[in-house]
């Protein structure tokens, strides 16, 4: 392995241990800095929020990479393989996208403070990870020359989990308008009508930033 193969092979280790600990902690109800909950569920509730499921998502890519790069096909390759790349690719994605949504939309419209969804686990899923995961797939992980048409790929963990956000909504709807208990991002707070921009907006912003992730990531292991 090269130096950036070496460095990025640390940060993968670094996303998967970060993963492990902060789902553990949220599920085991482990809160190191003070007694928020939001967004979070000491259970197998949590993983009905995306912020879980898209951590999770990396830190399982993150240990995939890990295993590809101790194998002989991995320590001689300097380029990541195609399937790799799309995991890293839609992994990545599924994580900004997260930490975007929580920086612009939720902690500003949280009920408490805008640190609070910052606290224990979420300090993790909600920042620290993706910001590793953008790091080590922007700068560290090069692939041969990846097509734009891998960038739809981004948006895959989003469609999937909108295909059971969304229905669980309007199973629930209590005299025809949204339950915070179902729609607990509050995406749907302007009326359950909104759904016809809501859902479109929200891919097209997840594919925007899948879009930026391959470009920065082409231009910066771009062969020289």
């Amino acid at each position: 392995m090269n130096t950036k193969q070496k460095t990025a092979f640390c940060l993968n280790l670094l996303i998967f241990v970060s993963v492990v600990f902060s789902t553990t902690a949220m599920l085991t109800g482990f809160n190191f800095m003070g007694g928020s909950g939001v967004l979070s569920a000491a259970n197998w509730l949590a993983f009905r929020y995306f912020t879980v499921d898209s951590n999770v998502l990396a830190g399982l890519v993150s240990l995939l990479y890990i295993i590809y790069m101790l194998t002989p096909a991995g320590k001689k390759s300097e380029r990541l393989p195609k399937a790799m790349y799309i995991l890293k690719l839609a992994a990545t994605t599924g994580v900004t996208l997260t930490m975007m949504v929580t920086v612009f939309f939720l902690a500003p419209r949280s009920a408490t403070t805008y640190w609070d969804l910052f606290m224990n686990s979420n300090l993790f899923m909600h920042l620290l990870t993706p910001l590793f995961c953008i790091i080590t797939f922007v700068f560290f992980e090069a692939a041969d020359n990846p097509s734009f048409a891998l960038s739809p790929a981004g948006v895959i963990p989003m469609v999937l989990y909108a295909s059971f956000y969304i229905p669980n909504i309007f199973l629930h709807l209590e005299n025809g308008k949204t339950s915070y208990n179902y729609d607990w991002y509050g995406f749907l707070f302007a009326g359950v009508n909104t759904v016809w921009i809501v859902v479109p907006l929200i891919l097209l912003i997840t594919w925007v930033f899948a879009i930026c992730l391959w470009g920065f990531n082409r231009l910066c292991n771009s062969k020289r």
